[in-house]
């Protein structure tokens, strides 16, 4: 809790029409997401103002709003010349009032499902707060940060970037204690330029934590093992390999109920069983045992508390649908995550005829797109996808690599999730929705997952 007065002074702004309560429990920036107690952040965006939402926030409960302009709407707006300079302002005040140890996730490909994990793994031995969503730039983590509760011990954020210095500035912030890294890949590379470089910008984490922190490592990737003699402080290591010192064994990832493993570890290892899917899931567990452990958890209760972990949404979502199951993973998509979705779409053990996927551009990734969409194709096909459906210019010209049933449409998803309609049925048939989060598949998801006769999304 924090009082909207002393936040004032801190900015030294006005705080007009000042009216109690004026304790704050939290912030955010869309108004369609506050709870009661929160106070609004009014950001201008490219499309729209927020300050045109003010009316709304306060239906909701604000308490009040930190602003650049007074509309004449609301109580206890903090006035200020830049709302986004402030909100890191407040939030590095905010920070400094508590006292508790902070945990960073980063790393090219599932951070949101290491911080569930990670938080949930954590929980069992400390009063553990975590962001909702992914919430990792640089307007979600200090929202986050004013949203901490009075009684949190640990907390456990996500640092996301797509330039060099962010997740450094992200990190300054909340100030981590411990960090995990979980891989380094052909993510943002068209804006860093190689695996280096976006191995480096990961690596600002474990520059930031202190020397008697503790970073945890995803030893599979090359670029983190030769940084390794750079951390200061204690480093473990996770991967899929008995090189790391936690990994999984007897990965049984076709459940469509969840992957089950056994985990090995220094503390004897435990047996893992999760609600979420993808062979990958194992190793992230893994990585979550690890950082808990070396916060004095123990393997078997930290395993334990992953069972509850749900998945997150659009991350490899087993949905059922009218002509059988999607397998919603549309958030995002790099080469990797990419990968990792196909195979498990061939490896789910469900009763259908047909596995299709619905393939839409992945995104930021330089001048060796082209490669990366066509290689994409070529494992869809050598793992035997029925049919293939394709969306955005970049995988509209791999699609030529296909040879098989489907489609594809450089910018008409109306027509292209028709013909895709068509093909689903009568079913039964199971269909992975893939693509990065700029070409917004869940806009095929939820016409798929409506009836039959349902408009398609224009």
């Amino acid at each position: 809790m924090w009082d909207v007065r002393e936040a004032a002074e801190v900015l030294e702004a006005k705080l007009l029409r000042p009216m109690a309560p004026f304790t704050a429990s939290g912030a955010g920036c869309d108004s369609r997401r506050i709870r009661p107690g929160d106070v609004f952040v009014a950001i201008r965006g490219r499309v729209r103002n927020g300050h045109e939402f003010l009316p709304e926030a306060y239906a909701r409960g604000a308490v009040g709003a930190l602003v650049a302009e007074d509309r004449g709407v609301g109580h206890n707006l903090i006035l200020v010349s830049d709302p986004v300079q402030a909100l890191w302002d407040l939030a590095a005040w905010r920070r400094g009032m508590l006292d508790i140890s902070v945990v960073g996730v980063t790393g090219s490909f599932g951070k949101t499902t290491t911080k569930e994990l990670v938080a949930a793994a954590l929980s069992t031995r400390y009063r553990t707060y975590r962001p909702p969503e992914n919430y990792n730039t640089e307007i979600g983590v200090p929202l986050s940060v004013l949203s901490i509760p009075d009684d949190a011990e640990l907390a456990v954020f996500e640092l996301g970037m797509t330039a060099r210095g962010e997740i450094r500035k992200l990190a300054e912030l909340v100030q981590p204690w411990a960090g995990i890294i979980t891989a380094v890949g052909p993510a943002h590379l068209g804006a860093l330029g190689s695996l280096e470089q976006i191995a480096e910008a990961k690596w600002e984490l474990a520059d930031t934590l202190p020397e008697e922190g503790l970073l945890v490592l995803g030893w599979d990737s090359p670029e983190l093992r030769a940084r390794v003699e750079r951390c200061a402080g204690l480093c473990l290591r996770f991967g899929s390999t008995e090189e790391a010192d936690f990994f999984p064994q007897h990965i049984v990832a076709d459940d469509p109920t969840g992957v089950r493993f056994q985990a090995v570890g220094p503390g004897g290892g435990a047996t893992v069983k999760l609600q979420l899917l993808g062979e990958h899931v194992a190793v992230l567990a893994c990585g979550a045992l690890a950082l808990a452990w070396g916060m004095g958890i123990p393997e078997k209760s930290a395993a334990q508390a992953l069972a509850h972990v749900q998945p997150v949404s659009h991350r490899l979502n087993l949905v059922q649908a009218p002509f059988g199951w999607v397998l919603d993973d549309c958030y995002n998509a790099n080469p990797l995550s990419m990968g990792v979705a196909l195979r498990t779409l061939r490896a789910l053990r469900v009763p259908v005829a047909r596995r299709v996927a619905l393939l839409a551009d992945m995104l930021d990734l330089g001048p060796d797109e082209e490669r990366y969409h066509r290689e994409a194709v070529e494992q869809a096909r050598a793992l035997g996808v029925d049919a293939l459906f394709c969306y955005g210019p970049r995988f509209a010209r791999a699609f030529g690599s296909w040879g098989g049933p489907g489609a594809a449409e450089e910018d008409d998803l109306e027509g292209l999730v028709s013909l895709l309609h068509s093909e689903l049925w009568p079913g039964p048939c199971l269909l992975l929705v893939k693509g990065s989060r700029a070409m917004a598949l869940e806009r095929a998801v939820d016409y798929l997952l409506r009836s039959p006769n349902s408009v398609p999304p224009s």
